[in-house]
């Protein structure tokens, strides 16, 4: 497995991520800065979904859900539920987005 990088963006110090890469409970806690009673919660309102085992494993896409979650909270105060629904449109969105591209053609 490779490791990942830091990089400086805009100021600030960020970690590249490997695309296919499963994070454990602990890394993505330590990556998103956030407690596991926090992670919990998203799962609980269904903002990601996580990888059964002895430990819970997150796939980098459930990460970067994680990520996107964390700033929706940060940056416009919501709560979980909050959250899942503002992920929830952004995504219907983005798949909206696709399908118009798709007819476009």
């Amino acid at each position: 497995m490779r490791p990942t990088s830091d990089q400086e963006v805009s100021g600030m110090k960020v970690e590249v991520l490997e695309s296919d890469r499963v994070y454990t409970l602990t890394e993505v806690c330590r990556i998103c800065q956030i407690d596991e009673n926090g992670v919990q919660k998203l799962v609980d309102y269904g903002v990601v979904v996580y990888e059964p085992s002895d430990e819970a494993r997150f796939r980098q896409s459930q990460l970067d859900r994680l990520l996107r979650a964390r700033r929706l909270q940060e940056d416009l105060e919501l709560n979980h539920a909050g959250v899942a629904l503002a992920l929830d449109l952004l995504d219907t969105i983005a798949r909206l987005k696709r399908d118009i591209a798709l007819l476009k053609r």
